[in-house]
């Protein structure tokens, strides 16, 4: 039998693609759901269109994608996911979570995840988490039921507050944070 995986895509729109690859490696093992913030949901940027990527992440899963608050408010009582990954992570997703600020549909579902005794997976991607952002990653790390993919500074050159997840770790990433382990190291060197 398959665990259940919800899966949260917030911003950080240029890797959507990437995790989209890591999500369809996924397909055997979890049965996948879907929740979008709400700029997900609507907004069409030079990556994709917010109807292309619904498409693509409606093909791997036959649960209706999560949109709004009152669709993401019935997680909670469910009680049906067994582990929720966050992939890409804002820092904008991340300070919510972290500060309790649950105005957002997957912010909304990694409260009732942890509601629940459930992990959560946090897939950080942003051009600030070394910047003022960088407190969250820390908060997060060391709370209860919430654990890192590894991530990287992607453009220090250019962006030097920059940093994104390990996306092809995701798997092992998922199959530590299920047993309430974190995966190791969660600060990587420089990708080439």
């Amino acid at each position: 039998m398959k665990n259940k995986l919800l899966v949260g895509i917030s911003g950080s729109f240029c890797n959507h693609e990437r995790v989209l690859c890591e999500l369809k490696k996924l397909y055997d093992e979890y049965e996948l759901s879907f929740v979008f913030t709400k700029n997900v949901a609507m907004l069409d940027t030079r990556f994709s269109s917010a109807a292309d990527l619904m498409k693509k992440c409606q093909a791997l899963t036959s649960h209706p994608i999560i949109t709004n608050i009152v669709e993401a408010e019935k997680i909670g009582p469910l009680n049906d996911f067994d582990l929720m990954a966050i992939v890409p992570c804002s820092a904008n997703t991340l300070s919510r979570i972290v500060h309790g600020a649950y105005d957002c549909p997957v912010a909304l579902c990694a409260k009732a995840m942890v509601r629940n005794q459930k992990n959560v997976l946090i897939g950080i991607a942003s051009n600030d988490i070394l910047g003022i952002s960088g407190v969250n990653v820390m908060k997060v790390i060391n709370m209860k039921h919430f654990y890192i993919l590894p991530f990287y500074q992607d453009a220090c050159e250019l962006k030097p507050n920059s940093c994104t997840s390990d996306f092809t770790q995701l798997k092992a990433a998922l199959d530590l944070a299920y047993k309430s382990r974190q995966i190791q190291p969660i600060l990587m060197e420089k990708k080439q």
